[in-house]
């Protein structure tokens, strides 16, 4: 029985962070939207996508992820609980908390770049916690590792290809691309790794070893 309660709260734990770091992501989205400085790549087409169809962001974010699922199934990728969860309630999320508007755009370019600096530590703080639990990473890492297979490249190189894809596709379809694009893909990789470390830290502290067990 004491086992039975320790694997339920471990799985509950487990969905719990999966949750938090997906909502934590969809704030660093909104905020690098409404700072106005260029968004990451993929919500260049996101954007150029919505611009273009009416649809809300996260609608699209939805579509996108879901046509990615499904090709990189029919490529022979295995999917995982996390990757569909992600494809659904990021977008969800997004689309939350742009309708909620409890962050405006400001107008001084300070604000600007603090509140696209926040978006950025966010994004990456909420990319650790999401994959932390292990219970699968989002569309477009299974789609990379589809691509990685058929073509036997390293994953950096079509991580990048993709991103550079979807970020020229979304500024054809008038996404807004900027210096905050490229400061974008030069720093998430140090903040994700630093929410990474902070993760590893919580783990190792009595508060978390009492809520695991």
């Amino acid at each position: 029985m004491q086992k039975d309660k320790v694997t339920i709260k471990r799985i509950i734990l487990r969905y719990l962070a999966l949750f938090s770091g997906l909502f934590i992501m969809a704030n660093g989205i909104v905020f690098t939207i409404n700072a106005n400085l260029g968004v990451n790549p993929w919500d260049v087409l996101h954007i150029g996508l919505a611009n273009q169809t009416g649809l809300t962001v996260g609608r699209v974010m939805q579509l996108v992820g879901l046509i990615l699922l499904v090709t990189s199934y029919f490529l022979k990728v295995r999917l995982y609980t996390g990757t569909i969860l992600n494809m659904i309630f990021l977008g969800f999320f997004v689309d939350m908390i742009l309708t909620a508007g409890y962050i405006s755009p400001p107008e001084l370019i300070w604000n600007k770049i603090l509140l696209y600096t926040c978006g950025v530590v966010f994004f990456g703080f909420g990319v650790a916690v999401y994959i932390s639990p292990n219970l699968g990473a989002g569309p477009r890492d299974s789609m990379m590792l589809a691509l990685t297979r058929i073509t036997g490249q390293k994953k950096g190189l079509i991580r990048t290809a993709m991103e550079a894809t979807a970020a020229a596709a979304g500024l054809v379809l008038g996404g807004p691309l900027g210096i905050g694009t490229i400061i974008f893909v030069l720093t998430i990789g140090f903040f994700m790794e630093a929410g990474f470390f902070a993760i590893d830290l919580f783990k190792r502290s009595r508060f978390f070893q009492y809520l695991w067990f």
